[in-house]
């Protein structure tokens, strides 16, 4: 198991990868921060990585950085290591997947898409959970009168990743829905 900071602009996004056989698999994906903290909390979430960094395909390291930027790009789901998750999550997380740039979906509206619409609650559960932020588009999930909601980044950096995607939102903080 590997583990490369991914440099964008100012910003280090944390990526924990392997590889079977010479299949990469994306284990996990850390939103920007403090890289010595990021590091330590890879160590530490992850006893099994080797202690130097090793960069992953570039293919897949500048796709991260370009959907970061709010660039339009798509990638092959069966890059994520998605045998971790419970059969609930996982349709879930492939259900934000599909939400496009520049769009968003709904809690209410994501639980109704797997067959639960009761459980936007769960929705976002597994959201706030989700092991890929970035390459599993959860910052485009918004509550149902408009507002963002939470996102693990914090609030500033869903609105600035809505934004770099061409999202508008109102000075009250809520994005228009059709």
């Amino acid at each position: 198991m590997f583990y490369e900071i991914i440099k964008v602009g100012k910003d280090e996004i944390g990526l924990v990868w392997d590889e079977a056989g010479k299949k990469i698999r994306v284990e996990y994906v850390y939103l920007p921060g403090d890289k010595e903290k990021m590091t330590s909390r890879i160590v530490r979430d992850f006893p099994a990585v080797h202690k130097t960094q090793r960069a992953i395909s570039k293919d897949i390291n500048q796709l991260i950085a370009d959907l970061y930027k709010g660039q339009k790009r798509k990638f092959d789901l069966s890059l994520l290591n998605l045998s971790k998750l419970t059969d609930f999550s996982a349709r879930v997380l492939k259900q934000a997947y599909k939400i496009p740039s520049g769009k968003v979906a709904t809690y209410s509206g994501l639980a109704a898409k797997v067959r639960n619409p009761r459980a936007a609650r769960a929705v976002g559960t597994v959201l706030a959970n989700n092991p890929f932020p970035i390459l599993i588009p959860c910052h485009r999930v918004v509550r149902a009168d408009g507002r963002l909601g939470q996102f693990g980044g914090g609030s500033d950096m869903k609105k600035q990743l809505l934004e770099k995607e061409g999202i508008i939102i109102d000075p009250q903080g809520v994005v228009p829905l059709k």
